[in-house]
């Protein structure tokens, strides 16, 4: 029994022996890799074309392409064995794309009139994206082509850019507004006016201003026209205030009497407080049948003492107030005797010097005034049947009558009639509309050639 024991005891000793032996065999070393250029770790990300070099057993690989991942192994055998290394090479080297968004809408017609904020988010489907720029909010400068830019990082360092322009303007046009003709008399209108608005706008340009706004009434010492403008962006302005002087009311005139005495036909008459300046002229006139301007002046009274006896005289009165309304009474008398006395102090003769009142010309006539001391221009203002058809502001005493012209943006021509022409003398910069009292008024006729 002992025997057998120690034989079968001897084969397992052997068995455990082979065994051991066996687990201590060597096996190959495992290759190393590194990635060039860097970073030499080859599971981080490259931007570039980037090779991957073994330490032993493998040659070079290079990965040109985008990847989010790709495996790349290396085995070395030997007789004792097989050993395989793999690495995952990462490579992104374009740059995310970019994307720059308003938070709104334009206000109008494309245009932003207000601040607008931007958001920056970008897309990138290798890396994916590390971080955007922050977004923000653009309040100005104004420009038709204003920019906002931004930029993205992805996983891979890769860096873009992008921008976007748009047109913003959130500054209101400038308006202008102005009466369509100049003032009637001594900057006063005393008939309807029209004032006409305009605006102007350096970015986005004008779209729309307030139409036309007439005025004919009620008198008033700063009547008030308003107007407003707005650009392409939807901007409004404010309201453009237009200020003029109005009246169309003539002064009162009345109680216009004659008295006749040995001294010659003594005129008086009473006018409200508004009238600044009188005419009379009388029919026949000076040595002459027809009309003539016997008297311009402020006075409220008039003596007549150029007279001949007998001859019935037609007396025209005419009140005006600064606005150049005129208001006139007629009445008659005759004269007792004959009565020849110098011009009287404001007679019309010693201001307005020619044509002769109620001249007959058959060719545009020349007007000519004595000047005024200190007057730096005068106001000619004709009238036809009533009506004004020219007014003009000459520095001379003198002034030729146009056989054509235009006024108001009418057409106007010398055509036969009666012509009644008045002066004032101004004084100062014209803009300041400083007149003086009527230098005189008087008439002539066109006659067919």
């Amino acid at each position: 029994m002992i025997g057998r024991v120690r034989i079968a005891v001897v084969p397992l000793v052997l068995l455990v022996l082979t065994l051991a032996a066996s687990t201590s065999l060597a096996f190959p070393t495992a290759p190393r890799a590194t990635c060039s250029p860097g970073p030499s770790n080859c599971s981080e990300w490259h931007r570039e074309a980037v090779t991957v070099s073994w330490s032993h057993g493998c040659g070079p690989t290079t990965i040109t392409n985008d990847t989010g991942g790709t495996p790349v192994s290396c085995q070395v055998s030997d007789p004792e064995g097989t050993v395989t290394s793999t690495v995952n090479v990462r490579k992104d080297g374009s740059p995310p794309g970019v994307r720059i968004a308003a938070q709104r809408g334009p206000d109008n017609d494309g245009w932003y009139n207000r601040p607008v904020g931007f958001e920056i988010s970008g897309d990138d489907g290798v890396s994916g994206i590390s971080s955007c720029s922050p977004g923000g909010t653009y309040s100005g400068p104004d420009s038709g082509t204003a920019t906002v830019g931004g930029s993205c990082t992805d996983g891979a360092g890769n860096v873009g850019s992008a921008s976007v322009r748009f047109p913003y303007d959130a500054t209101a046009p400038a308006v202008e507004g102005t009466a369509d003709r100049r003032p009637d008399a001594n900057g006063w209108y005393n008939r309807t006016v029209t004032v006409n608005f305009k605006g102007t706008d350096a970015v986005s340009g004008v779209h729309i201003c307030t139409s036309p706004v007439s005025y004919s009434g009620p008198d008033a010492p700063k009547a008030s026209l308003t107007g407003r403008c707005q650009d392409k962006a939807a901007n409004w302005s404010e309201p453009k205030a237009v200020e003029l002087s109005y009246d169309a009311t003539p002064p009162a005139l009345k109680r216009v009497k004659a008295e006749i005495s040995p001294r010659g036909i003594s005129l008086q008459w009473i006018a409200s407080t508004d009238a600044r300046s009188f005419t009379i002229v009388r029919r026949p006139g000076l040595r002459t049948k027809k009309p003539s301007t016997v008297y311009s002046g402020k006075a409220r009274k008039f003596v007549d003492a150029r007279l001949t006896g007998g001859v019935k005289y037609r007396y025209t009165v005419t009140a005006f107030d600064q606005a150049g309304n005129g208001a006139a009474r007629g009445l008659r008398a005759q004269a007792l005797r004959t009565i020849s006395a110098p011009t009287p102090r404001g007679d019309v003769r010693s201001a307005l010097r020619g044509p002769a009142s109620g001249a007959r010309v058959s060719a545009p006539p020349v007007l000519r005034w004595s000047p005024v001391a200190k007057a730096t221009y005068y106001n000619v203002q004709l009238f036809h049947h009533g009506k004004k058809v020219w007014t003009v502001w000459p520095t001379e005493p003198t002034l030729r009558v146009p056989s054509a012209w235009r006024f108001e943006g009418a057409a106007f021509r010398l055509t036969p009639g009666v012509y009644r022409w008045y002066v004032w003398a101004g004084f100062g910069p014209r803009s300041a509309n400083r007149y003086g009292p009527l230098l005189g008024t008087r008439n002539f006729i066109v006659i067919r050639n």
